[in-house]
């Protein structure tokens, strides 16, 4: 961006010492002074306002951010309170999020970014101990496409266990009318 100040107009030769000067070209150099400043304001104002902060959280608003490189990056986890009825699992929560089951519910893959982007999330599905069964939808009727591992034909996982949660990925590229399902199952020692 380019600065719209216009600092070529003062006239940095004036006063001229030793001489009586004509007050308008004081006038004249203050005004564009002051106006220089008001531009200056708005211009950092404005930098202030949609500026990436490293001190607080930044929000690009879908804005593309390209040609980066990123190296030590994380992702935030959502840790979900204990569902114990149909319920919603939205996308917008984060990329990882640990959801632990306390009944047999349908949750609702929800919230998926617009078509034409993608957006995947990874789910760590937990029991509260007891076998439950867990049937998963997506928003709108929109349908679900599992892999070969998936357990059963159905849209339904059974997990059990409190302490090693069954992996889940799912991801969409159309605003959640397809949305692709892989079972990756549980990990143990």
């Amino acid at each position: 961006m380019t600065s719209a100040i216009n600092s070529a107009d003062i006239n940095e030769a004036y006063p001229v010492a030793g001489q009586d000067n004509d007050s308008q070209g004081f006038r004249d150099n203050f005004t564009l002074i002051k106006n220089g400043l008001a531009t200056a304001k708005t211009e950092i104002t404005a930098l202030q306002d949609t500026r990436a902060r490293l001190d607080e959280a930044n929000d690009f608003n879908g804005n593309n951010i390209s040609e980066a490189n990123f190296i030590k990056n994380t992702e935030e986890v959502y840790v979900s309170t204990e569902i114990e009825t149909d319920s919603n699992v939205n996308w917008s929560l984060g990329h990882y999020q640990i959801i632990t089951v306390g009944d047999d519910v349908t949750l609702t893959l929800a919230e998926w970014p617009t078509s034409g982007v993608l957006g995947k999330v990874r789910i760590a599905l937990k029991g509260d101990g007891a076998s439950r069964t867990v049937t998963w939808s997506t928003v709108g009727g929109g349908t679900i496409k599992k892999n070969s591992a998936w357990p059963s034909v159905t849209n339904n996982v059974t997990v059990s266990s409190n302490v090693d949660p069954v992996f889940i990925d799912f991801w969409t590229s159309d605003g959640g009318l397809t949305v692709y399902a892989q079972y990756h199952g549980q990990f143990n020692e």
